[in-house]
Parts: C-alpha cells; structure tokens; sequence
C-alpha cells in the first residue's frame, strides 16, 4: 500500500477511466467517466437528470478508483456538483467557478477523441449527446492511496442467470476476469478493483481496511475498452448482497446478484435475476 501523493498522481496521469461508486439506496452503483484531473481532484462531466448527479446531489459521499500499468489509486471523499447553465448553483458554488475552466480544459485534453465522438454523435442523437443542463462534477478526495492490481485468470463464466437477462451482445462482458468491486460502508461507497471467478471478487490485499463488515449489499462492474463515442459505451452491472471471506488466495468479497444493471450506449436497462436454484437431495 502506497498512500504518498506523488503515487497518486502518477496514477491519475496515466489512467483513462474513474469507476465511481454512489449509494443508490438499495446499494452501491459503480459505473466509470472519462476524467480531467487538477492536482488530486479529479472533474467529469454529466447531465442534471443523470443518475449520478441526482443521487450526488443528496449523497455526496463517494469513492471512485483510477487504474494504470499494474497498479490503482484508490480513493474515497466528496462529490461537488457545479451547474453550468444554472446561475444560481453558479454563485452558491463560486469557489468552483475558477476551477472550472482549467477542469473543463484538462477534460477536454485528455480526451479529445471522445470530444469528437461527441460530436458525432450529437448529430444523430442531439437530445442524448448534448444535454441542455451540462454538470461538471468535482470529486475531492479525503483518503487515497495505491495498490497493486489483483491478476484475472482465464475469463470466466458468467452464468445462466446472468446471461439470460443480457442481451447477445453484453454477455461476454459479464465474464471478464477483472472489475471493480462496489460497497457502502459506514464511512461511504468504496470501489475496489478486483479479480473475478464467476462468483467471487479477489481483493487487493492493502485494501482490506477499507471493507467494514462481513457482509454488506455490493456490486461488480465490467465494461468494454474506452469508445471515442457515447453510443459505442458498452458495460454491466452485476448487484446484490456479498460476504467476506478469506483462503490461499486472500481476500475474497462473494457476490450473490439478484439484479443486473447494463448500458449499451444511451440505453440503460435494469433487470431482476431469478432466485438462484437450492441444491436439494
């Protein structure tokens, strides 16, 4: 475990992708954004009737985490939303405001051919692709530190009940040997990148004091390779109830999903999984 800054910005220099996990309630919802970065903090933008920014706006807690190489920055701390077509959030967020134009600039630097693929796509879905109520949202961190990357063996099966309620196209990504892991604990939602069997999550080792409890309402999340465009974003959800336990191979965090949440492009659907089946003799 790492936790000096420079590590972290080493990291947050290299990644492409943030997975932020936020408390929807019934549990955690992991899903990832393109990023700027200003020192620690890292700026995305989305829509005032996205999800995320609706559920930030009442829970600002959040944990989101930032992969490199072979190693992740972890992070935990507070999300701040900044209008940018509301003047009113506008002057109640001031000290926001002459950060914005150095986030909206790294944004932008970072990935310009996603910027591009905005555009592309705001000619054939203008209402999707450019919102009329933009939000840039800030995530301050409170903690953080750098752990090596759990190895993803040979990809695994995903399972009838999962596969069932996917369509074709998303069905190999619930078999990736590699995803992030969501949870909510006492202090806030956490993610954790982790190693996937098919039913458990092995976890960074130097992570273990950030999962409290034995058990505890979770998520894993897998998705596609950065796209240039929105509508070519591809990911799934895993979500249910999870336990900790601990073998040869160290922390492992089981999952037991009962609902699946997937995105393929602007389209996002959640479905309810059966109950698995009891072995009985």
């Amino acid at each position: 475990m790492i936790r000096s800054r420079s590590a972290v910005s080493a990291v947050l220099a290299e990644g492409r992708l943030a997975y932020v996990a936020i408390d929807v309630g019934r549990g955690p919802l992991v899903t990832p954004v393109l990023y700027g970065a200003l020192g620690d903090d890292l700026w995305f933008v989305t829509n005032r009737n996205a999800l995320k920014a609706k559920v930030l706006a009442r829970r600002p807690s959040v944990g989101w985490v930032v992969s490199a190489g072979g190693s992740a920055a972890v992070m935990t701390g507070e999300a701040q939303l900044f209008s940018l077509s509301d003047p009113r959030a506008a002057l109640a967020r001031a000290a926001l405001l002459t950060r914005a134009p150095g986030a909206l600039l790294s944004w932008t630097k970072r990935n310009p051919r996603q910027v591009a693929g905005f555009l592309g796509d705001s000619i054939v879905r203008p209402r999707r692709a450019l919102p009329q109520d933009v939000v840039l949202v800030r995530l301050k961190p409170a903690t953080s530190l750098v752990v090596p990357l759990p190895p993803g063996d040979d990809e695994p099966a995903a399972g009838d009940r999962v596969t069932s309620v996917l369509p074709a196209s998303l069905a190999h990504l619930a078999a990736r040997p590699t995803g992030v892991l969501g949870l909510i604990t006492p202090e806030g939602p956490v993610a954790l990148p982790v190693a996937w069997d098919g039913a458990t999550a092995t976890l960074p080792e130097a992570a273990a004091d950030l999962v409290a409890g034995p058990r505890a309402a979770s998520c894993v999340t897998f998705d596609d390779p950065v796209r240039n465009r929105p509508t070519q974003q591809r990911g799934v959800v895993l979500r249910g109830d999870g336990f900790l336990s601990e073998d040869a191979a160290g922390l492992r965090w089981s999952l037991i999903p009962s609902r699946v949440t997937y995105w393929d492009g602007f389209d996002t659907r959640t479905s309810t999984l059966a109950p698995p089946a009891v072995l009985t003799h």
